[in-house]
């Protein structure tokens, strides 16, 4: 009987090695990603995904994108559509509301895109021409920057991305 004890714990042993190796073995598979590059010069199409008014907002401050469509690499998507894009206020001119003492400027705003995420989690730097909406200067309106107003941006360097 002592006999058939330890046949039946050695058999349970073995079998509970085997299941977590195996349990070891999918878990491994499902971490393994692969290493793509994005190449620099990659071109990015974003949308606006805020209204941006002149009046409201500073240099610097930051403005959310979205981008429009899936960036592949061999049929791999690095960049999802529907991925958040940040840009930033490059310069402002806000209305000048009456001003008697000097011509007013025509109220403008230029925003920029910097960065898009890819699908491991990290920001890939983005280079833009800035994107210039100008006021009406007859009426002395502000500059508004409507949402879905199109953008163009294309990756700054080559990126290594898990995907």
């Amino acid at each position: 009987m002592t006999k058939q004890i330890s046949v039946f714990v050695f058999a349970l042993i073995s079998f509970t090695l085997m299941s977590f190796s195996t349990v070891a073995t999918s878990i491994e598979a499902n971490f393994d990603c692969t290493l793509i590059t994005l190449r620099a010069g990659t071109p990015i199409s974003l949308s606006l995904n805020q209204e941006v008014h002149a009046d409201e907002v500073e240099i610097g401050n930051v403005v959310e994108f979205i981008v429009r469509s899936n960036v592949t690499v061999n049929g791999q998507v690095i960049i999802a559509a529907g991925s958040i894009a940040e840009g930033m206020i490059k310069d402002v001119v806000k209305t000048c509301g009456g001003c008697k003492k000097r011509k007013p400027e025509c109220s403008k705003l230029v925003i920029s895109v910097e960065t898009a995420q890819a699908v491991d989690g990290q920001q890939i730097y983005l280079r833009s021409i800035p994107m210039t909406v100008k006021g009406n200067c007859c009426c002395n309106e502000p500059a508004i920057a409507n949402i879905g107003k199109t953008v163009s941006a294309r990756v700054q360097n080559d990126v290594s991305v898990n995907a």
